[in-house]
């Protein structure tokens, strides 16, 4: 098997020659060991995408990360953000301080805001350079994670209480946007939509929350990405041991998981495809090639046999050592 074939049978739940890998978030990681800075990859997008295969095949991975600026629409809608030299994009204001700033925002064009087209040429050129070879997948921020940024984490989170109706309008503007990046970038050729919800982890909310402001919204947008004929996977930040069957309902195709999650209790838990979940702060940035070699071996021996994805809890943090990365593979 090469290494898209045997992502699509491990996603398909059929048995595989190996586990396959994906990191899944390596991106802005690779960009690091490349040199290339986050303004030059938007800047450049066909360099920073050569730059990710390259470091992408030393490694061995089975799928390449086509587009990393999973937050690349929190300033198309508006918010204040500063590019840093290394790693993802934060926001510095918010763009909704009032109901009114709300009806003020319009819905912008990917094919107009210069992160989002540099995005989707990323994905074009990895496509055509090794796409029949290598599963190839992008990330989005989900619609409850960008209400967020758009509003502020903070108060999002007491207006599911105090104001539940607003948050409801802000995420009826933010699903718009992210279904309508989301169409943008199923014009290319990637197999694989991923939808990053941080905000939904259980230290922020709770399983009733997440099941009203979150997974309605991601179920609409991985529906969209179904009807298409290509892959959706939800990922979820932190601890999610008390949301597990109801991250299934989602009705994604693969569910990947950050550190805090039990690989037994998901693999007994959710009907379709995993993947996870190796530390990436305890193991891939600050411990050793042989801890990596202990914490994959640790995680397959809990892991089922068929519908598995070995790869990092969340993003490999800027700054992680090869080695320490390219331990995964050795794992196995």
């Amino acid at each position: 098997m090469n290494g898209r074939e045997r992502v699509l049978e491990a996603i398909a739940m059929k048995e595989t020659d190996r586990v396959p890998v994906l990191p899944p978030f390596q991106g802005y990681w690779a960009l690091g060991q490349a040199g290339i800075s986050v303004r030059d990859s938007i800047d450049r997008p066909e360099a920073a995408a050569q730059a990710n295969i390259d470091i992408s095949e030393r490694c061995g991975f089975d799928g390449y990360e086509a587009m990393w600026d999973w937050l690349t629409m929190v300033e198309a809608v508006g918010c204040e953000v500063k590019i840093p030299e290394t790693g993802t994009i934060p926001t510095m204001e918010p763009v909704v301080r009032t109901p009114d700033d709300l009806q003020s925002l319009e819905l912008p064009d990917p094919y107009e805001d210069y992160r989002m087209l540099s995005s989707i040429r990323s994905m074009e050129y990895m496509a055509k350079k090794v796409g029949d070879e290598r599963f190839i997948y992008m990330e989005v921020v989900s619609p409850f994670t960008l209400v967020g940024e758009m509003r502020g984490v903070e108060e999002l989170m007491m207006e599911t209480f105090l104001e539940p109706s607003f948050v409801e309008e802000m995420l009826s503007f933010s699903n718009d946007v992210v279904l309508d990046y989301c169409r943008a970038c199923l014009g290319t050729e990637t197999d694989m939509v991923t939808l990053c919800e941080p905000t939904a982890s259980g230290s922020l909310i709770s399983p009733e929350g997440f099941n009203r402001f979150s997974a309605p919204y991601m179920r609409d947008c991985s529906k969209l990405i179904k009807g298409d004929g290509r892959i959706a996977m939800v990922h979820i930040c932190g601890d999610t041991n008390d949301r597990l069957k109801d991250v299934e309902a989602i009705g994604a195709d693969v569910f990947s998981m950050d550190a805090q999650v039990d690989v037994g209790l998901a693999s007994q838990s959710i009907g379709h495809a995993i993947l996870g979940n190796i530390d990436p702060t305890e193991a891939l940035y600050s411990g050793t090639p042989q801890g990596v070699r202990d914490e994959v071996s640790r995680i397959l021996a809990k892991a089922r046999d068929r519908g598995f994805i070995l790869g990092a809890g969340c993003d490999i943090a800027t700054g992680s050592p090869m080695d320490n990365v390219m331990a995964i593979m050795d794992s196995l």
